[in-house]
């Protein structure tokens, strides 16, 4: 009778070891295979890096002294600088103010909830086979058939 107990618990013993191995097996593929994916998205983000480095080099700013330089061309270069900022301000001030009129004209919670309302109609509640209530407070709550 020990005899079956004990090469019941043995094979028992090699067929969870054996499971055990596969999956730690799976495991180690999985983790070689994200590795690897790593490393080519690291050298196609050193590759990148490179090629804008070599970019800002070829069009580096002149940052020499200009203290002995002509008042007339310095002050025309802080004019170009200062009319390159006001055409910044200007874009992003408009984008601004779209957002803005975009935020007036119904609040975030309103349009929430008719893209909520507009995206369960489309995923159609008929065809999951549960039926969906919307409260005021615009959560959605849903219950068994």
């Amino acid at each position: 009778m020990w005899f079956w107990v004990w090469a019941l618990l043995v094979v028992g013993t090699l067929v969870g070891a054996f499971f055990l191995g596969r999956h730690l097996w799976r495991a180690g593929v999985r983790v070689l295979r994200e590795v690897g994916a790593a490393g080519r998205a690291l050298g196609s983000g050193a590759e990148r890096v490179s090629l804008a480095v070599a970019e800002a080099e070829t069009h580096r700013v002149d940052t020499s002294a200009t203290m002995f330089d002509d008042v007339v061309v310095l002050r025309e270069r802080v004019r170009e600088r200062r009319l390159a900022r006001a055409g910044r301000r200007a874009e992003r001030r408009e984008r601004h103010r779209a957002t803005w009129d975009l935020w007036a004209r119904t609040g975030w919670l309103e349009r929430r909830q008719a893209e909520k309302a507009a995206n369960a109609e489309k995923a159609g509640k008929a065809a999951t086979g549960e039926r969906s209530l919307l409260t005021e407070g615009g959560l959605r709550h849903t219950r068994l058939p």
